[in-house]
């Protein structure tokens, strides 16, 4: 039990997780049940007009953006009243909880499901067996005007200190003042291996679906590949995966074509590129040409509207400009 929960804590210290479950652009996704409306799934057409917005919604939700723009369960010391989304949201939470289970006793794990007060009103629950754990939250603040609801559940979890493999599906509802509920839904697999300094996560899922305001989202047949280098603190992400939501109204498709790069302390990547596609062969590439702290332009927009490989359109822009 020891030696696998340490894998699990090997794994939430790299922020991967929230790249696939905690979704960018103009808002989350949510299920089409309910009453919700449907996420569109007809590929878009990419145009001139609506080229920025895609990109900068694919972009953050290549990256793990959150579209709340308070920055839900940040310390409130790391919070501005800046818009812009925080980048992996939910690793911080899973780190947080996994990190929990791990420093308890096999004894404490094995045991019953025990309940805990959160700071600020509300509870959460845990219940962890030999090879799987569940934490459930009852509306739980852990910070003045913030809550959370759901629970997060790893299964099948198998391994050791430097390799491991489990499954997770998440049902969660993130609530803060001021703005809009922020919920996702889905599952997906993972695995973890360790060389040296370098760890390397692979998930891969069908179907997340998110929800924040009017807008609904859906990642579809995705795979995530992430690396963190613990000596010179850089990690590099790489996506494939079908991304769609009411906003942008329609899907395409998201590859990268280099991986991005981003350092330890930086919201946002500093390299990298990634490939969108839309109908009919319809193309826009985003290249990250620096992070948050470097002079403008930050990340460079080509359209190839008509799909015929060359790209009449550039836009140069910053992350503040994909996020507004």
């Amino acid at each position: 039990m020891k030696a696998e929960l340490s894998a699990v804590r090997l794994l939430a210290t790299s922020a991967a997780v929230a790249a696939l479950v905690s979704c960018g652009g103009g808002g989350g996704s949510s299920s089409s049940g309910g009453g919700a409306p449907a996420v569109p799934s007809a590929p878009l057409v990419l145009t001139s007009a609506n080229a920025q917005n895609v990109a900068g919604d694919a972009t953050l939700a290549a990256i793990g953006a959150s579209s709340n723009g308070g920055g839900l369960f940040l310390a409130a010391d790391t919070r501005s009243s800046s818009v812009r989304p925080k980048t992996h949201v939910l690793s911080r939470l899973l780190m947080q909880e996994i990190d929990r289970l791990n420093l308890q006793s096999p004894s404490i794990i094995a045991a019953v499901v025990q309940t805990f007060p959160c700071a600020f009103g509300g509870s959460r629950s845990e219940d962890a067996t030999q090879n799987s754990a569940t934490v459930t939250f009852n509306n739980c603040s852990e910070a003045t005007g913030e809550s959370i609801s759901g629970s997060i559940a790893i299964s099948n979890i198998t391994g050791a200190a430097t390799s491991f493999s489990a499954s997770v599906s998440v049902n969660l509802t993130f609530s803060a003042t001021g703005f809009p509920d922020e919920s996702f839904t889905g599952s997906f697999t993972m695995s973890l291996s360790t060389v040296g300094a370098v760890t390397t996560i692979t998930l891969s899922g069908g179907e997340i679906l998110t929800h924040t305001g009017t807008n609904f989202e859906r990642l579809s047949s995705f795979t995530l590949v992430s690396s963190s280098d613990s000596s010179s603190l850089v990690r590099t992400d790489s996506v494939t995966l079908t991304y769609a939501s009411t906003e942008i109204g329609g899907s395409v498709t998201i590859t990268t074509t280099k991986p991005f790069e981003t350092i330890d302390g930086r919201t946002f990547p500093h390299a990298g590129a990634i490939l969108i596609v839309g109908a009919s062969g319809g193309k826009i590439r985003v290249t990250v040409l620096g992070d948050e702290t470097l002079p403008a332009p930050q990340v460079r927009i080509e359209l190839d509207a008509d799909g015929d490989d060359t790209f009449e359109t550039t836009l140069d822009r910053n992350w503040s400009d994909l996020t507004a």
